[in-house]
C-alpha cells in the first residue's frame, strides 16, 4: 500500500473580488507566495463578469448568464496565437477546436474537442458549443477555470475527447477567463489583453494556481478559503492528455 502524496501548496492566486452579487464588473488582483509571505503581482485590473453577476457554484446553472463564485483550480490554457512562453498546458486552436455543453450528449460535456466527429451527437450551432476559433481577439488569450469540469478523460477511436464520469450537466461549463470585449460576459471572467497575456505567461502550474471569484464579502478571507481547498489538486479535475502541441 503506498502512501499518499501531499498536494503541492498554492503559491499562486487570482482574486476576482466584486462589489456584489448582482455585479457584472469587478476587480482582478494576483498574489504570489514568496517565503511564506504573499505578495501582489503587478497592479490591479478591471475584470467584466456575467451579465447576471455571479452565483454560489453550487447553484450556478447552465444559460444563467452568472459567472460561478467560489475558488477553482487553473489547470490549462489555450488561445489562437504560440504558446511559447505559456507553462500551463496549452492548446493552440484551430477551426477544428470546439467546448461543447450539450446536456444530450454527457460523455462530452465541459471537454475540449479537437475535432468534431462524423457521429457527434453535441450540436455544432453556437449555443450547445463553442466554435473556438469562431470568438475572434475574445479567446487570443484564455484560461480555464476549473468549474464543472470531469475528472479525466480519454480519445474514443471517433477522435473524441469523452469522460466516464460526466460533469453535472445541468450546470453549464465553458467557464473561461480570456480577453474582454468592453462588456460583461455570458459566465466567464474577462480582462484587457495586455493583462491577460502577463496572467498566462505568469501562471505556473508548479505552484499550484487557484482563482478565488466572489463578491468581497467572500474575497477578503481569500487566503483562508484557498488554505482550505489546496488539497484539490489541478491534475484532478483536467486531463493534460486532451492537448494538442503547443505551436
Amino acid at each position: 500500500m503506498f502512501a499518499a502524496v501531499p498536494p503541492e501548496p498554492v503559491r499562486q492566486v487570482v482574486v476576482v473580488s466584486a462589489q456584489g452579487w448582482r455585479s457584472h464588473e469587478a476587480t482582478l488582483r494576483r498574489f504570489q507566495r514568496v517565503a511564506g509571505t504573499w505578495r501582489q503581482v503587478g497592479t490591479s485590473t478591471h475584470a467584466w463578469l456575467g451579465s447576471n453577476g455571479l452565483a454560489a457554484h453550487r447553484t450556478r446553472q447552465q444559460n444563467s448568464g452568472q459567472t460561478p463564485a467560489g475558488v477553482f483550480s487553473l489547470p490549462q490554457a489555450f488561445g489562437a496565437v504560440a504558446g511559447g512562453q505559456v507553462r500551463l498546458p496549452y492548446l493552440r486552436i484551430t477551426p477544428h477546436s470546439y467546448w461543447p455543453y450539450d446536456p444530450r450528449d454527457p460523455r462530452t460535456y465541459n471537454v475540449l474537442q479537437t475535432r468534431r466527429a462524423s457521429d457527434a451527437k453535441w450540436r455544432d450551432d453556437g449555443e450547445w458549443s463553442e466554435r473556438l476559433a469562431s470568438y475572434g481577439s475574445q479567446y487570443r488569450y484564455a484560461v480555464v477555470i476549473g468549474y464543472n469540469l470531469p475528472s479525466t478523460t480519454y480519445r474514443d477511436p471517433s477522435g473524441e475527447w469523452r469522460t466516464t464520469a460526466p460533469a453535472r450537466t445541468d450546470k453549464g461549463g465553458g467557464i473561461f477567463l480570456h480577453v474582454d470585449r468592453g462588456r460583461p460576459t455570458a459566465g466567464c471572467v474577462a480582462i484587457g489583453a495586455r493583462q491577460m497575456r502577463a496572467t498566462l505567461t505568469w501562471l505556473d502550474p508548479a505552484a499550484n494556481p487557484r482563482i478565488v471569484i466572489g463578491p468581497r464579502t467572500l474575497t477578503r478571507n481569500w487566503r483562508q478559503r484557498v488554505a482550505s481547498r489546496a488539497s484539490v489538486p489541478s491534475s484532478a479535475l483536467w486531463q493534460p492528455a486532451a492537448l494538442g502541441p503547443r505551436s
